[in-house]
């Protein structure tokens, strides 16, 4: 009987202790509804500790995948920003969802038609882009080329091509009308003679441009050797006594420097552009008396040639080289250019000045 009693009063001591550790262990929740039924839930707190961690480390995660996702947004944009063309993205209902600064600079690309499937080329502000359009995830991206460059180069090139064409249509007939002048000159008296210089004078200059024209089509290539300047200035005066104008000009030399390393009849062709420009310049500014200094220089590293002259001014000096463009009564657009072209060839440069004095420069290494 005693064992009984202790068998028992051991068992229920037992339950009264597992009991008391549930009680200490476990918080009771309370008069919390949860759909229609009122129950009383009760978590270990080893359990809510371990939720607690699990939440932070879900709002860790989330903050740092915000980071990532703000952080790849800005460069989008940056390279979006980067690129040459313009982009523009709309919605499926035709609003506006993005564009970058080269778009919003492109009042019309934002009224290009949203039913676009192929591309296009439209002018917006005297440049003509390449138009695509493309639909990804909803939204229609369209972008704007800048293609002006790319047309006027072909424009170049088919002007080239007739120039060219041209040019050697007309150089026999030519050539053989310079004969003939120079034949006429010695058989005519002296009231005619004036007619017949002014004959050769423009035959002289249509076979320039001829020449002019020839050359810029295929291409310059310098065989460079060693000269001197004066053997250019014989040739300069030479061109002074040729070319047609109808002013009072004045022609200066100031000669510092004598050698150069040039191929003789590009440098001569690109110094006759100069001088001719100069003259033409001269004939039609307001100056009553033309004035044109011609100065060859050194400045250590580069052979300079500089013809100032006090014609009429420059009147857009960023496309001044650019090909068959001229503002002048008399150009044919490529005197410039060839010139420049010259001045390339001799690893050089071919540069103007409007201000303090008007004059264009062809600087060649030494």
């Amino acid at each position: 009987m005693k064992k009984s009693r202790k068998k028992s009063k051991s068992i229920k001591n037992k339950q009264i202790y597992k009991q008391e550790k549930l009680t200490k262990n476990t918080v009771s929740l309370e008069n919390l509804e949860y759909d229609n039924d009122d129950i009383q839930n009760t978590l270990e707190l080893g359990d809510t500790q371990s939720l607690l961690n699990l939440l932070h480390e879900l709002i860790l995660q989330s903050y740092k995948i915000e980071k990532e996702f703000k952080d790849f947004k800005v460069l989008i944009e940056s390279v979006l920003e980067m690129i040459p063309q313009a982009v523009v993205v709309f919605n499926e209902n035709g609003s506006l969802f993005y564009q970058n600064k080269k778009a919003s600079n492109l009042k019309g690309l934002l009224n290009i038609d949203l039913n676009l499937t192929s591309e296009i080329e439209i002018k917006i502000d005297n440049n003509v882009y390449l138009v695509q359009s493309s639909k990804i995830s909803h939204k229609q991206v369209i972008t704007a080329t800048n293609i002006t460059e790319q047309k006027r180069q072909e424009r170049l090139a088919s002007m080239g091509q007739v120039s060219a064409h041209l040019a050697h249509e007309i150089r026999n007939p030519i050539g053989s009308l310079s004969l003939l002048a120079g034949v006429l000159s010695k058989r005519v008296d002296k009231k005619s003679i004036e007619i017949v210089d002014e004959m050769k004078k423009s035959i002289w200059r249509v076979e320039r441009i001829i020449k002019s024209t020839l050359l810029f089509s295929k291409g310059v290539q310098a065989n460079k050797q060693k000269h001197v300047f004066n053997d250019f200035k014989q040739s300069l005066e030479k061109v002074i006594d040729e070319y047609g104008y109808t002013k009072e000009i004045n022609v200066k030399f100031d000669i510092r420097y004598n050698e150069l390393f040039v191929d003789f009849s590009l440098y001569e062709i690109a110094l006759h552009n100069l001088l001719c420009n100069a003259i033409d310049a001269i004939e039609e500014g307001e100056c009553e008396i033309g004035e044109i200094k011609v100065c060859f220089f050194d400045n250590g590293n580069f052979a300079i040639c500089r013809i100032y002259d006090n014609g009429k001014d420059i009147e857009d000096i960023n496309s001044l080289f650019e090909a068959f463009k001229t503002t002048k009564l008399k150009g044919h657009g490529l005197g410039l250019a060839l010139s420049r072209q010259i001045a390339l060839a001799h690893d050089g440069e071919l540069s103007a000045n409007n201000v303090n004095g008007k004059f264009f420069e062809i600087s060649i290494p030494i």
